[in-house]
């Protein structure tokens, strides 16, 4: 049996799994609702919520599984220090009680591998079944980044956001419109009012918004201040106009998801025809946005490529992902190594598996 805790933002979670991938149990704790009214996390506020939550989830798993655990595994990267700390610590005691070895997981590698899962009640695919290299795009709230996978430890980060990552994009964009934290469910509901935005994103509208880095000369590179400030622009210019009969908003967010996408894909495409994949993964918080997965479907099955995203709920930041990786890890026959919370740490850039 394998543990693995997740603490690296706003949720607490723990999950158990068997050699086989099945997960056993899974307790979850989300802080969202905390969160809201502040629109955003609270860095000092997650992490004392965090050492509240994590004795509490542990209390109601049932002590003939606990038994059971023969390795640990905790997310120590990237994330909020002080939010990291309290998995790592607890983790560390944990593992001290048990006799046990102890992981340190890198969050965004659970997201990459993400796509492999069961649903919960299916194993998912071993180790062996994974199609290596693949391209593994991650957007989430805190990240937006490109990466070439060849093994569990061999990630080669081909690119990433130069500023706003796509989840902050969003947020940021439903804080202008009132809509409230998080933002990317409700952008994406208002966006759906609008009758010129197609399941795919092929967006007709009022509105023309830029899609940022879409040249070859900015390499694997990704840039969505510019877009932010273009939506910004967008609403202080009818801000006070009565509109009559126009849902202008909806128009407005459509057109931003079509941008969006449009921005994501042409990497992705380009990925592909440089490095001759068949597979192409979506990961990360944005990644359960209906647009994005239907628009990368249809495009995935027309450029003759698979695409593999993970179920809706292994979108969001889980302790199930990461039980899943210290499989991986374990299959691959990585050993535990020494480690300490870090703040950040981005697969592929040097020394990051060391």
């Amino acid at each position: 049996m394998l543990c693995a805790v997740e603490t690296s933002f706003d949720e607490t979670g723990i999950a158990l799994c068997d050699s086989a991938g099945l997960m056993r149990a899974s307790l979850l704790s989300s802080q969202v609702e905390l969160h809201a009214p502040y629109g955003g996390c609270v860095p000092e506020l997650a992490a004392r919520t965090h050492l509240s939550d994590l004795p509490q989830l542990w209390r109601h798993i049932e002590p003939e599984l606990t038994s059971q655990i023969r390795h640990i595994g905790v997310t120590s990267g990237p994330g909020l220090p002080g939010c990291l700390l309290a998995g790592v610590n607890f983790c560390r005691g944990l593992a001290a009680h048990y006799g046990l070895p102890l992981y340190g997981l890198n969050h965004l590698q659970g997201h990459i591998f993400s796509p492999f899962m069961g649903n919960g009640s299916e194993p998912g695919d071993s180790l062996a079944d994974i199609p290596f290299p693949h391209v593994a795009l991650l957007v989430s709230g805190g990240h937006t980044e490109l990466f070439l996978v060849r093994g569990v430890d061999d990630i080669e980060l081909l690119g990433q956001t130069q500023d706003d990552a796509v989840g902050e994009l969003l947020d940021k964009v439903s804080a202008m419109l009132g809509l409230g934290y998080p933002g990317g469910a409700r952008l994406e509901k208002l966006a759906r009012e609008h009758p010129g935005m197609t399941e795919l994103a092929d967006y007709e509208g009022e509105f023309e918004l830029p899609v940022p880095m879409r040249s070859r000369k900015y390499g694997y590179n990704f840039s969505y201040s510019g877009l932010k400030t273009a939506v910004r622009n967008q609403i202080h210019e009818r801000i006070g106009k009565v509109q009559l009969g126009s849902n202008w908003q909806a128009s407005l967010v459509a057109a931003l998801f079509s941008s969006v996408v449009e921005s994501l894909w042409f990497k992705l495409e380009r990925a592909v025809e440089e490095h001759q994949v068949s597979l192409i993964t979506a990961s990360g918080g944005v990644a359960i946005n209906g647009f994005i997965r239907a628009a990368f479907a249809d495009r995935a099955a027309k450029l003759g490529v698979n695409l593999r995203v993970p179920h809706p709920r292994h979108c969001l930041d889980n302790a199930e992902m990461m039980a899943w990786l210290l499989k991986l890890k374990l299959e691959a026959g990585i050993p535990p190594v020494e480690f300490d919370a870090r703040s950040n740490w981005v697969p592929g850039e040097p020394g990051w598996n060391e």
